[in-house]
């Protein structure tokens, strides 16, 4: 049954030092119940080719792609969540059996799948948690790991004995106990709450579902909903952060409230930031993947029992909120919101975006259109339902004609030859994944963008210089910038006002054309806390004392550049020194990394990853030390859609 560990227990061998070293090629993926051949290709592709985007190949060249790659090697390829022997037998063709000791893992809830594999090995059927076993997981989520009171052991391995052996359910029974005062009053009103079962055993799935609802009834009304709105991404779908939490608030979950001048409000990025975080420390949400520094989430999933939970909820009839209506046709999938309150609609695609504008009433309100796929969409088709739309998410560069869509909160597409921004005072996120340019209206210098925090990719051209030099974007956190080289000439003044932009945090640069210009003729803003160079040229000692002065870095990232030096100086004495992370992945030119002393006192990670020419990193680097790692696969995908 769900629950169980299967997919835990399998991680652990995949992750596990032992297999690394015995399996040079590891692959994985999940084939859930929505099984779909082409996504399963595609993502042991993305585990085996990382650097390369299949989203134009058919089926049959994906599953060529794959065995081309496993062909000749030792190979472990984990396939999670089998549902049934159909789905194996239209996969298992693309693994070769070429006598060089490769493997696959399968985890499945069904004795037929196991059975058809035709396994030389014995099946592992995971029995239930015993209760030392099961005492133990809650105890280490609920006191960190350490010891319990033995005062409250005894109700603890009472509310324990509930979950029966159920490792899911003991999980989230833990997080609503750790929520909780730590007194014998308060753990005995849980046990009292949890469901009862009698002498007469009931079936396993169901006393698992009760004690996930009573984990949801647990959490505070205002979080209900935006854990319920997780039920609209596919099953063991991993999930953007930042998409979640800015449907969220285009749903209305969380509320944009304008600061006055004597107070200081929250932004509601902050306040789904700490919704996540309530979500993961309940056990209802999991960890995908940590950002750089290993503060925050970067990608979350939800496990396919609380996914149906979610859906189950949403559709109840006492649920007045919002429904989840799932359409499924030709290996596409689609998810319908409706809100009964405001007669809204939310569209989610996976799949042919035009299979489903039929589904959406003439007369209505989209309020969120999210298509998960590269795959075209007709504006025209689109627009006339989307004039109060808040959240757009599209692959596609034709989406101009937004300057009327005044309530628009964030917009997510591909590229963008020129994108009129003046009437989008609402605008927060404003994300355009291969560039594109905005245009420097008098509206927009007249009004100013108060609310927009996200700007990304943008060209570096005159027509941004001239927003920056009005100040057109006070309270921008994330800025990711486009540097041509057919704009070299002009770089400089265009960028002369970015050290205005005092609530800049996050920085971007990306490089095309072999443009350049040295860093310490960029005037950056003091309070950024992490910077990110792609595809440089020319980098040498002094652009990297230049950034050493920036007082508030905390993360530097250079991915795929060209050094101007073969020894690298990453600074004099007091250089970075509030610097936690520093990467480099593909950077070549350099055979060897030095520092003066004193130079990264708080470092805490260091990556290198495929530096070809780098031979040496001096004892003067004594910051880096038990810091260094060196990666084999550095599981930061260059085509992942997260700007």
């Amino acid at each position: 049954m769900g629950g169980l560990g299967k997919t835990t227990l399998a991680q652990k061998v995949y992750n596990s030092d032992e297999v690394k070293k015995l399996f040079p090629c590891r692959a994985w993926a999940t084939v859930s119940k929505e099984y779909n051949a082409k996504e399963v290709f595609k993502s042991l592709l993305k585990c085996l080719k990382p650097s390369t985007s299949e989203d134009s190949s058919s089926e049959e060249e994906l599953k060529q792609k794959v065995r081309k790659c496993l062909q000749e090697k030792k190979y472990l390829v984990v396939l999670d969540d089998v549902w049934d022997a159909k789905a194996w037998g239209s996969i298992k063709n693309c693994f070769p059996e070429n006598n060089n000791g490769g493997m696959i893992l399968l985890t499945t809830r069904n004795d037929q799948v196991a059975y058809v594999s035709e396994s030389k090995e014995p099946h592992h059927h995971l029995s239930f948690m015993d209760k030392e076993e099961s005492w133990e997981l809650f105890r280490n989520d609920v006191f960190c790991r350490k010891s319990c009171p033995p005062e409250l052991e005894h109700i603890g391995r009472s509310i324990v004995e509930s979950c029966k052996g159920l490792p899911l359910a003991i999980k989230t029974t833990a997080g609503i106990v750790a929520k909780r005062e730590r007194s014998e009053d308060a753990w005995e009103e849980i046990k009292n709450l949890l469901p009862y079962w009698g002498v007469a055993e009931e079936d396993s799935s169901v006393v698992m579902m009760e004690i996930l609802k009573f984990s949801y009834d647990d959490l505070p009304n205002k979080m209900k909903p935006c854990f319920l709105y997780l039920g609209v991404f596919p099953e063991d779908r991993e999930i953007w952060v930042r998409d979640i939490i800015r449907l969220w608030i285009a749903e209305g979950f969380i509320e944009v409230i304008q600061s006055g001048r004597s107070k200081a409000v929250p932004e509601p990025e902050d306040i789904g930031e700490q919704y996540l975080k309530e979500l993961v420390d309940r056990n209802l949400v999991q960890v995908a993947k940590r950002r750089i520094d290993g503060k925050g989430v970067k990608r979350c999933r939800i496990h396919d029992l609380l996914r149906e939970l979610c859906i189950s909820e949403s559709n109840k009839p006492d649920n007045n909120t919002h429904k989840l209506s799932f359409l499924s046709n030709l290996g596409s999938y689609a998810c319908l919101v409706t809100c009964n309150q405001t007669s809204t609609y939310s569209l989610f695609v996976y799949g042919n975006a035009k299979e489903w504008s039929h589904h959406i009433p003439e007369v209505c309100q989209v309020n969120v259109l999210f298509v998960g796929r590269l795959v075209h969409i007709d504006q025209d088709e689109y627009l006339k339902w989307l004039k109060n739309s808040k959240f757009l998410r599209v692959y596609h560069s034709e989406w101009h004609e937004l300057c009327n869509l005044q309530s628009l909160q964030t917009f997510r597409t591909t590229d963008i030859e020129n994108l009129s921004i003046g009437g989008l005072k609402q605008l927060r996120h404003l994300c355009i994944a291969f560039g594109g340019n905005i245009l420097a209206e008098e509206q927009v210098i007249k009004d100013k963008m108060k609310s927009l925090q996200t700007l990304s990719f943008v060209n570096a051209d005159s027509q941004l210089g001239s927003l920056l030099d009005n100040g057109c974007f006070p309270n921008l956190r994330t800025l990711g910038l486009i540097i041509s080289k057919k704009d070299q000439g002009s770089i400089e003044e265009n960028l002369k006002s970015l050290h205005r932009l005092r609530n800049l945090r996050k920085l971007r640069f990306v490089y095309v054309e072999h443009s350049w210009i040295p860093l310490d003729r960029i005037p950056f803003p003091l309070n950024l806390t992490k910077i990110t160079l792609v595809d440089f040229r020319n980098l040498n000692s002094k652009d990297m004392n230049n950034l050493g002065r920036i007082p508030s870095l905390k993360i530097l990232k250079l991915k795929y550049g060209d050094c101007e030096e073969e020894t690298l100086n990453c600074g004099t004495a007091g250089s970075f020194q509030q610097l936690q992370v520093f990467i480099l992945i593909k950077v070549r030119s350099i055979t060897c990394l030095t520092s003066e002393e004193g130079v990264m006192p708080r470092l805490r990670r260091a990556v290198l990853y495929k530096c070809p020419d780098l031979k040496e990193v001096t004892k003067q680097m004594s910051s880096l030390g038990s810091n260094l790692e060196f990666l084999e696969n550095y599981p930061d995908e260059v085509f992942d859609f997260e700007y």
